[in-house]
């Protein structure tokens, strides 16, 4: 958790029980931390993780162009894996988080 955070999200899976909440610290249009706190599965915690590294020190901008299938080949598997909507799952929570920072 941050103290303080400029942005918050949170999501459940309610199909595996996958929760997951994230807190973003900005600077300008900069993400200068992120931190996660969750009741999830080991894929979802591993790639939140993820996400909060590739996040971390970027623009808001760059953090929204992550792609699904980025996310999905670092994990080496596809849309058909039934741990999909495990791993992308904090995708979801960062995008809903910053989606109202986006330069209009």
């Amino acid at each position: 958790m941050i103290e303080n955070a400029d942005a918050v999200s949170e999501e459940t899976d309610y199909s595996c029980g996958d929760r997951l909440k994230m807190f973003f610290k900005l600077e300008g249009r900069n993400i200068v931390d992120v931190k996660f706190t969750s009741e999830a599965c080991l894929f979802c915690n591993a790639s939140a993780s993820l996400i909060a590294d590739l996040a971390k020190g970027r623009t808001i901008e760059q953090a929204l162009s992550i792609k699904e299938e980025n996310l999905l080949r670092l994990f080496n598997t596809d849309s058909k894996s039934p741990r999909y909507r495990c791993i992308i799952l904090p995708l979801r929570v960062l995008k809903k988080a910053l989606q109202g920072f986006e330069k209009s």
